[in-house]
């Protein structure tokens, strides 16, 4: 008796939260057992709920009979596509306790919401913009990438717009220094003895002296694009070019590297709050990590680049023949002869910019390693190998005073 009496309150308080808490309507006390059957189902409710909340109410003691009246009914919960308005109903409304199931496809929704997009998109008079290059060296883009600044080393890159060729990437202390950049640029244009005729780079303040420098060097030379117009800003994610580059690294370069820090950093060994133990990184890995950077820039710069759609301009080809050769495929050098001789570049070099420390540690640090190791700073060997840099790199960390 005892155990009726809680069965009775437990089906009166499913019958209560099912229509107090939902914004589905009750159908009634006086509903039909199909009604009640189908306003169940659009609760979500198994047959074995909808059973419970009807022995008591509707005298339905079998829970076969519930099956079977929802056979009758055509009720399933697999492949129960929602009415189009209901779905959109659901869709819009952010802050409902409940929502419905449904397989419906995002294209009908938006066609449903939309017509005029989704027609205009299909019969193309929407159009995406077309990026546009005539040839090497007429747009190069560039950007920093701080995937590995958390552990002290950021990275520093340039691209060609026309044949995707990269024309430096660097592994440095810092890419935020202007000097650095400034650097980086007069060395690239000083190998090649041209200038490009423009530069595209996001607003950090580290891109200053290589846009001052671009516009002035650029000052005298007759062209549209010349003198203030010869240096791009914008968004840095609007940086296609360089942007897409980071991607490509990240999958088959950053992700390497960011888990073996990080292990680091699990194991107790490597403390990224502590500015002696990036230096530690930097002694130990730099180097390591720009001669795989290296490596990178040679299989991407001699790697193909596919066909793409009809209506984008630039062509396919590899990056190294589309650059050096791009007569073979329709398009022209668009640099620009340097206006001073090479002496002056030197002397620019001099006066505004400047490398990063060797090692790309402090000089203090540097004296530490040279008291640890008995060794001077020109005996130092270059390491290449992950192996040995983390060893050194072990070896350090527990040489250094807490």
């Amino acid at each position: 008796m005892e155990s009726s009496n809680i069965l009775k309150l437990l089906c009166c308080l499913l019958c209560v939260a099912d229509h107090d808490v939902t914004g589905i309507p009750y159908p009634g006390d006086d509903a039909s057992v199909p009604e009640l059957v189908q306003y169940y189902h659009q609760l979500c409710h198994v047959p074995s709920n909808m059973w419970i909340s009807l022995v008591c109410s509707r005298n339905i003691h079998e829970l076969f009979h519930v099956k079977r009246l929802k056979r009758r009914l055509n009720i399933r919960r697999r492949n129960n596509q929602s009415p189009l308005p209901t779905v959109v109903y659901v869709e819009d409304s952010e802050h409902r306790l409940w929502t419905l199931r449904h397989t419906i496809k995002s294209k009908a929704l938006l066609k449903n919401n939309r017509p005029t997009g989704v027609l205009n998109r299909s019969h193309r008079v929407l159009r995406r913009r077309v990026y546009y290059n005539r040839g090497p060296n007429y747009l190069i883009h560039v950007d920093g990438y701080d995937k590995l600044k958390p552990y002290g080393i950021a990275i520093h890159g340039a691209i060609d717009g026309y044949s995707r060729k990269l024309l430096w990437l660097i592994a440095s202390p810092s890419n935020n220094n202007p000097r650095y950049v400034g650097y980086w640029y007069l060395n690239w244009i000083k190998q090649r003895k041209m200038l490009p005729r423009v530069v595209r780079s996001d607003a950090g303040t580290e891109n200053v002296i290589m846009r001052d420098l671009q516009r002035s060097l650029r000052h005298n030379q007759n062209d549209e694009m010349s003198g203030q117009n010869s240096f791009l800003v914008g968004r840095s994610v609007a940086n296609q070019r360089i942007e897409r580059l980071w991607g490509t690294l990240k999958t088959s370069f950053t992700q390497f590297w960011r888990n073996r820090f990080q292990d680091f950093q699990d194991t107790g060994l490597l403390n990224v709050s502590c500015p002696v133990h990036k230096e530690c990184v930097r002694f130990c890995f730099l180097s390591v990590i720009q001669h795989q950077l290296d490596m990178f820039a040679e299989n991407w710069n001699s790697h193909r680049i596919r066909r793409q759609r009809a209506e984008v301009v630039t062509p396919s080809g590899i990056p190294n023949m589309l650059y050096y050769q791009p007569e073979i495929f329709g398009g022209r050098d668009c640099s620009f002869p340097l206006p001073c001789n090479l002496q002056t570049i030197d002397n620019l070099i001099e006066e505004y910019t400047e490398n990063f420390p060797e090692h790309g540690c402090s000089n203090e640090f540097i004296n530490i390693v040279e008291l640890l190791t008995g060794n001077r700073r020109d005996q130092f060997p270059i390491i290449t190998s992950y192996d040995d840099a983390e060893l050194l790199f072990r070896t350090l960390i527990a040489a250094l005073p807490n």
